[in-house]
C-alpha cells in the first residue's frame, strides 16, 4: 500500500538500517525502558496470580471468577483509554494515569505490609484491580507515543516496541515471580517498582525529543 519511493526491501542491510534508525529515535530507549518495566509487573501478575489465589487466600476453586473479574476490568480499562485520550489528549493522558498509578501501587504495597503480605481478598482484588486498570491505560497509550516519529519505519518500530518489552519483561516477570513466599508482598513490590521505572523511562523518553525539539 505504500507509495513505491517508500518501499524498503526485504533484506538484511535494509532491515538493520531501519533497526538503527528506530534506535536511534529521540525517546525511543526510554519508551523501551518505561513499557519492559510495565510487562514485568503485568507478566508477573499473570504468572503468579493463581499461586497466590491457592496459596495466600486457599480459594484455589475460586480462581477463574478471580481472574475473569480482572480481566473484564483491563478491558474497561482498554474501552475507556479510547474514549478519554482523544479528549484529554495522549502526554496529558500518560501524565495523568501514572499519577494514579503511583498511587496505587503505594497504596497495594502499603495493604500489604500492614497485613503481613495476607490482606482480605476483596482489599487486595480492588487494589490490584486499580493497578490493571492504570496498566491497560499506560502501554497502548506510551507504544502510540514512542510509534509517533517512527511512521517512516513503522513495521520496523512496532516490532521493536513489541519483542523487547515482551523478552525483557518475561525475565522481569521471573524474577519477581522467583521471590514469591507464600504473600502477595513480592507482587506489590514488583508492582512498585515497575511503576518508578516506567515513569524514570517516560520521563528520559520526554526529555530526549525535547532535546531533540521532535
Amino acid at each position: 500500500t505504500l507509495a513505491e519511493a517508500d518501499r524498503r526491501a526485504l533484506s538484511v542491510r535494509e532491515v538493520g538500517h531501519g533497526i538503527r534508525t528506530v534506535l536511534a529515535t529521540p525517546g525511543t530507549w526510554g519508551y523501551l525502558v518505561s513499557l519492559s518495566a510495565l510487562f514485568g509487573a503485568f507478566i508477573s501478575y499473570l504468572a503468579s496470580s493463581e499461586i497466590i489465589v491457592d496459596q495466600v487466600f486457599g480459594l484455589e476453586a475460586w480462581f477463574p471468577v478471580f481472574f475473569g473479574g480482572l480481566s473484564i476490568v483491563m478491558g474497561i480499562g482498554m474501552y475507556l483509554n479510547g474514549r478519554v485520550v482523544e479528549r484529554v489528549g495522549l502526554d496529558r493522558m500518560v501524565g495523568r494515569v501514572f499519577g494514579a498509578s503511583a498511587v496505587a501501587v503505594a497504596a497495594l504495597l502499603t495493604l500489604s505490609l500492614l497485613t503481613s503480605g495476607k490482606p482480605p481478598l476483596w482489599l487486595f482484588v480492588t487494589g490490584l484491580g486499580v493497578v490493571l486498570l492504570a496498566h491497560q491505560m499506560l502501554i497502548p497509550n506510551l507504544n502510540a507515543a514512542a510509534m509517533r516519529p517512527l511512521s517512516h519505519v513503522a513495521g520496523t518500530g512496532a516490532a521493536i516496541l513489541g519483542m523487547v518489552p515482551g523478552v525483557v519483561g518475561s525475565l522481569i516477570g521471573g524474577f519477581i515471580d522467583r521471590q514469591f513466599d507464600g504473600s502477595v508482598t513480592p507482587l506489590a513490590i514488583g508492582f512498585v517498582a515497575g511503576t518508578i521505572a516506567a515513569i524514570c523511562g517516560w520521563r528520559w523518553a520526554e526529555s530526549a525529543r525535547a532535546r531533540a525539539g521532535a
